[in-house]
């Protein structure tokens, strides 16, 4: 079983936001998060004469916004873009069936708890972030044990999967790289990503790495890192990228979405080095 989802060899997508990624968009966004395919879809593009001409903003704003709406300069182009299937007919004939296949067996185990194993790949921080007017804050809740293969249920399962386990978890269990575990949990999905909640009975079947994740070491990485508003796929399979649970109550109504946050500092995910140098070899 592979996670269907996560393919990224099925569309190809020209929207800006993909091209810095060589247009690769994962099955779960495009027909499950924008439903895009094959209708396609609609996006606003925001222009600014003046500053599109070197001039400054007469609001004196810096970037083009919801607020310049109404301006005189501003221009608001609609674009339609529809994703590029990459498969042949028999192909996509294929892929939809193993996609059925996926969703059935996601259907049947979502929210139910079962045993599932396999070796740690890496270990991600996993952090809760508050967003106030006056003072905001952001604290470590725990850890993602990163797995690139194993079995969740009866099914071995040759994907990646994580999962998410507390401070003191990791203190009693000191889970460490290339760990091989068995345990129990409750199987969710989070945006196409298979994340298990709740471990328990958990088995050491062989030691790894004498490093372990260490809530100092994580809490220091914070402080040069830097957030991305985007979440790019290598980021989020990076072991140097950690995910913050925000709660964002600075407007009137509360808002929840995550933010990524690169422990290495690197301001822009398109010239990281990371993952070619310092990624944990496979073993």
């Amino acid at each position: 079983m592979i996670n269907q989802y996560k393919r990224d060899d099925v569309f190809r997508c020209s929207q800006e936001a993909h091209k810095r990624f060589e247009g690769k968009v994962s099955v779960f966004h495009v027909m499950k998060e924008k439903n895009c395919y094959p209708q396609g879809c609609l996006y606003f593009k925001w222009h600014c004469i003046l500053m599109e001409k070197g001039n400054r903003c007469i609001h004196r704003y810096q970037y083009i916004g919801k607020n310049c709406k109404g301006c005189t300069y501003y221009i608001e182009e609609k674009v339609h873009l529809q994703p590029r299937l990459l498969l042949t007919e028999d192909q996509y004939s294929r892929f939809m069936e193993d996609l059925e296949d996926f969703e059935n067996w996601l259907e049947n185990i979502r929210y139910k708890r079962r045993m599932f194993g396999g070796q740690i790949h890496y270990i991600k921080p996993w952090f809760e972030q508050v967003l106030c007017h006056k003072a905001s804050h952001i604290k470590l809740r725990g850890y993602l044990l990163v797995f690139k293969r194993g079995f969740i249920g009866v099914e071995s399962f040759d994907d990646t999967f994580y999962v998410r386990i507390s401070e003191k978890m990791m203190q009693t269990f000191q889970f460490a790289s290339r760990m091989v575990v068995e345990m129990e949990g409750e199987i969710r999905e989070d945006r196409g990503r298979i994340v298990i909640h709740k471990p328990r009975n958990i088995e050491i079947v062989k030691q790894g790495s004498t490093v372990s994740y260490h809530r100092d070491q994580a809490l220091v990485s914070l402080k040069t890192a830097t957030s991305f508003q985007k979440q790019p796929e290598h980021c989020l399979s990076c072991p140097w990228g950690g995910l913050a649970d925000v709660t964002d109550r600075r407007d009137r109504e509360e808002k929840r979405y995550r933010s990524l946050y690169c422990l290495k500092g690197i301001t822009d995910p398109e010239g990281c080095y990371i993952q070619v140098t310092e990624w944990p070899e496979e073993k």
